[in-house]
């Protein structure tokens, strides 16, 4: 099966095990996002040799979605980027402190951050500096915490409701956005499919 064929399959796979999370609203009223489940990949025809044009997408000509790198600011008002974080499956979580359903992942987020191969990268969307640096000092989590207080780097990735969740390769690679809140059986789940990915192309 071709990689594009199998990435697809994949990410049914995930969507159809996971999609029972919910998401915050975008504003303080906390409305849930509407989220549609994805469309389900078309299975090829036998004759499918015949119908697919000659620059159709193969094992040989297949290549992964590599995020360009961007600038992150951090609680002390310096910068970084996503490259800084090279060699490790990263989680670019969008969240904030109203957000519930954020509040209630936190832990978990917090957990798998103790992973030697992983790194949580916690984007607050739209809240000050004082306001995220008290909640964080307060709870004692450890993983990375950085401001986007316009909502411009959320909007960039399409963030249509808090929490969100990107999950890129250690090479910055994009595997797969989820909205809603993660539990310890989703995250682990989600990333097992993606080491499967990564295991079957070496």
């Amino acid at each position: 099966m071709k990689n594009l064929f199998r990435t697809l399959l994949y990410s049914g796979i995930i969507a159809s095990v996971l999609f029972a999370a919910s998401a915050c609203g975008t504003t303080r009223n906390e409305e849930p996002v509407v989220v549609e489940t994805p469309a389900e990949v078309e299975q090829p025809s036998e004759n499918v040799a015949e119908e697919q044009p000659a620059e159709a997408v193969t094992d040989d000509t297949y290549e992964p979605l590599i995020l360009d790198d961007f600038k992150l600011l951090t609680l002390d008002g310096e910068e970084t980027s996503l490259y800084a974080y090279e060699g490790k499956t990263i989680l670019l979580n969008f969240w904030a402190t109203w957000c519930g359903y954020c509040v209630q992942e936190m832990p978990v987020l917090d957990a798998f951050n103790e992973r030697d191969d992983l790194v949580v990268l916690a984007i607050s969307v739209g809240e000050d500096e004082d306001t995220v640096r008290e909640y964080i000092e307060e709870n004692g989590y450890s993983f990375e915490v950085f401001l986007d207080e316009s909502g411009e780097l959320g909007e960039a990735f399409g963030v249509t409701g808090l929490p969100t969740t990107l999950f890129l390769g250690p090479d910055f690679e994009y595997f797969y956005s989820f909205p809603g809140m993660l539990t310890e059986e989703t995250l682990t789940e989600i990333l097992s499919v993606i080491e499967g990915i990564r295991s079957e192309r070496n």
